[in-house]
């Protein structure tokens, strides 16, 4: 074993912000740092890299840490590693079971800054894991407290625990907020003034309150929420006096059983937390908000009556308000989905789908995880125990529409919420990268009188921002959509709302009307497909679909319809899949590959939600059936007509897919993975990210 200085330490979390912590922390003792994003990334640097300690968060996106461990017990070069679990979510069973299976030590997130590198060196020495589990060993850094989760009592108060100035510095500087001149500054100024320190940063002019938040919110694991009145119950808020509230900047946002959660401007305050325990005989979960969210929402509360306000997600119970906080924030983070799960310990487990990446929120009790689910059911109209419900809601000031899948599991049931913000405005083909030749071969397509053009994207949001701008590209006349989710509202267009059931009927209703232009957001039926293709007999049809290659969607629409009735009624093909964009703050230089190609990887930084991705471009297939093709699917020659669509369409997936990469605006792997589902035939090959 090597010692303290220079000791290779690998890293294993997904959560990139917790990442850096780590890494700040060790590498400025001389530790030499590796890390690992998932389990199967986690157990090929360990054979490569041979570390002399594993730090492992045992909740991984694709396995748990426990199998991760296993794996390495059985390999030859990692039978003796030592193997610290890390974990938000440590319950005595866990630790017990953790420790049981041969984990050198468990310590809960966020981590002691104060003490991480001291436990560091100590699990490093000869026999640290049996000496460990003496009464010597280091107490494990007290578990963030998020709603429904620990307990305030969780946070040490004992010698040497981790001081909140120190631990909000240490992630200020960590993150490249602050410089440590700064932060030495400002705690002078601090000790001079006895204001907080977040609160000295920002009368200096370091920070803004957001930046403070941001770091708080993403490091500790606090939820950051945007409050407003809706979303506080004000039974919970009467528990605390005014003034109070006011001069500790603190909100109750919901109470639920024995438990509140509590929005603070300073998360860390631990006299606060126990004062308020004191006050309500609560256990205090801890939220994260602006001190000026927090004044104005006391003003709204305490100065003026309630006003008449629009249904919301929010009913008044518990799980109503918890799900409305979780709503608000997803919105705020730009997350497209919310996975309510049950996690191995039986209490709820939350995640964000945040850029295409997973990101673990504030999880529930199981009760209250049990509740929420009751109250999306009711909510979505969907009672069975398996199936998909559609509800149009607010969450704070914006409008949408969620879809939540409803599914059992070994552990209990489990949903996963599908969020469709309303839109008003008019997509910009060109931004999503639908623009020149294919564009102008799309619009020359929707002349009317009558025809077919087939919108493939697997993405929703997407195909619905595809079709509603290449309505607004056709030429004048009445448009109408039938859509069962309403992801656009536009006061141009005439709009049906109806369910997946009920979509084949509508159309045809639709098509009575005798409208110039017909938007459908999901053909995917085949009589719903059928319908389209009947209306497009009168009026220029746009027809979505979930499929994102156009060779087979046209081939869906053959087999469904027929060779004579696609070459009667098809006009073109739009198919499109969505690609990450890097971030271009904090996108890294690959090494060189081969012919000399530069080529950037993801890393992960504040502006992009230390995701490495922000934005999307769309790999788009444009396809304009031409009089030989039409001839082809006339004379029933199927294999035919799809090899003649087939060599365009690969050229220009080629040529988008090369002019992204030399613009270094993805990354090369993500490419590859996209290109060989939109062209398996021939697969693309670029260097691996």
């Amino acid at each position: 074993m090597t010692t303290r200085t220079g000791a290779r330490v690998l890293a294993v979390e997904d959560q990139p912000a917790s990442l850096a912590l780590v890494r700040h922390v060790l590498e400025r003792e001389g530790f030499d740092v590796r890390v690992a994003r998932s389990g199967a990334e986690a157990l090929a640097l360990a054979q490569e890299t041979r570390p002399d300690l594993v730090l492992l968060d045992m909740h991984l996106p694709d396995m748990h840490g426990l199998e991760v461990l296993r794996r390495l017990r059985e390999s030859p070069w990692g039978a003796a590693l030592p193997v610290v679990a890390v974990s938000a979510m440590v319950t005595p069973e866990d630790r017990a079971l953790w420790l049981q299976a041969g984990c050198a030590d468990v310590i809960a997130k966020p981590i002691d800054v104060a003490t991480f590198a001291q436990s560091v060196a100590r699990w490093l020495r000869p026999g640290a894991a049996s000496q460990d589990r003496g009464q010597d060993r280091p107490s494990p850094a007290p578990a963030a407290t998020p709603p429904g989760r620990g307990a305030a009592a969780q946070d040490r108060q004992e010698d040497g625990a981790r001081r909140p100035r120190d631990l909000l510095g240490e992630i200020l500087v960590a993150n490249g907020l602050v410089t440590r001149d700064q932060l030495a500054r400002a705690i002078e100024a601090q000790a001079r003034s006895g204001k907080r320190l977040g609160q000295v940063l920002v009368e200096q002019g370091v920070l803004t309150e957001d930046d403070i938040a941001w770091a708080l919110a993403n490091q500790l694991g606090y939820p950051y929420v945007f409050l407003t009145r809706d979303l506080v119950d004000e039974e919970a808020v009467r528990l605390l006096p005014e003034g109070f509230m006011r001069e500790r900047r603190v909100l109750p946002v919901l109470k639920f059983g024995h438990e509140m959660t509590l929005a603070m401007a300073d998360p860390t305050d631990q006299a606060t937390i126990d004062e308020v325990a004191a006050r309500t005989g609560l256990r205090i979960n801890r939220a994260l908000a602006l001190a000026s969210n927090i004044a104005t929402v006391l003003d709204e509360v305490f100065a003026r009556p309630r006003a008449a306000r629009a249904p919301s997600a929010a009913s008044g119970s518990p799980a109503a308000q918890y799900l409305q906080f979780h709503l608000v924030q997803a919105l705020q983070q730009g997350a497209t989905e919310i996975h309510l799960d049950v996690g191995p310990d039986g209490e709820g487990r939350i995640r964000y789908r945040i850029q295409g990446v997973l990101v673990d929120r504030t999880g529930a009790p199981g009760e209250l995880h049990a509740a929420i689910l009751e109250h999306l059911r009711r909510l979505t109209g969907q009672e069975a125990s398996a199936g998909v419900g559609t509800a149009r809601v607010t969450a704070g000031s914006s409008a949408l529409t969620l879809v939540a899948a409803f599914v059992p599991t070994a552990a209990g049931p489990a949903a996963t919420v599908t969020l469709y913000p309303e839109r008003s405005d008019v997509p910009d083909l060109a931004q999503l990268g639908v623009a020149g030749r294919e564009l102008a071969a799309l619009r020359a397509a929707l002349q009317p009188p009558g025809g077919l053009v087939l919108v493939g994207c697997v993405d929703r949001a997407v195909r619905a921002a595809l079709l509603h701008g290449l309505l607004a590209a056709a030429p004048q006349g009445k448009g109408w959509t039938v859509e069962t989710v309403p992801v656009f509202r536009r006061p141009t267009l005439h709009q049906t709302l109806t369910t997946p059931e009920g979509l084949a009927a509508q159309v045809r209703l639709v098509a009575a009307a005798r409208p110039d232009y017909i938007g459908i957001d999901d053909v995917a039926a085949p009589e719903a497909l059928a319908a389209a293709a009947d209306a497009a007999r009168r009026a220029t049809v746009l027809a979505g679909h979930p499929q994102g290659n156009a060779l087979d969607l046209l081939a869906e629409m053959v087999d469904a319809l027929g060779t004579a009735l696609t070459a009667s009624v098809l006009r073109a093909v739009l198919a499109a899949r969505p690609v990450r964009l890097l971030c271009p703050a904090c996108k890294q230089a690959a090494p060189p590959a081969v012919g000399g190609r530069r080529t950037f990887l993801p890393v992960g930084c504040e502006a992009c939600g230390f995701t490495g991705y922000r934005g999307q471009r769309l790999l788009a297939q444009v396809w304009v059936v031409d009089p030989q093709t039409r001839t082809l699917l006339r004379a029933g020659q199927r294999a035919d007509a799809l090899a003649r669509a087939a060599e365009p369409l690969d050229a220009q997936l080629r040529a988008q897919a090369t002019a992204l990469l030399d613009d270094g605006l993805v990354c090369p792997a993500e490419l590859a993975a996209v290109m060989d589902i939109l062209a398996p035939q021939t697969p693309w090959t670029s260097p691996t990210c």
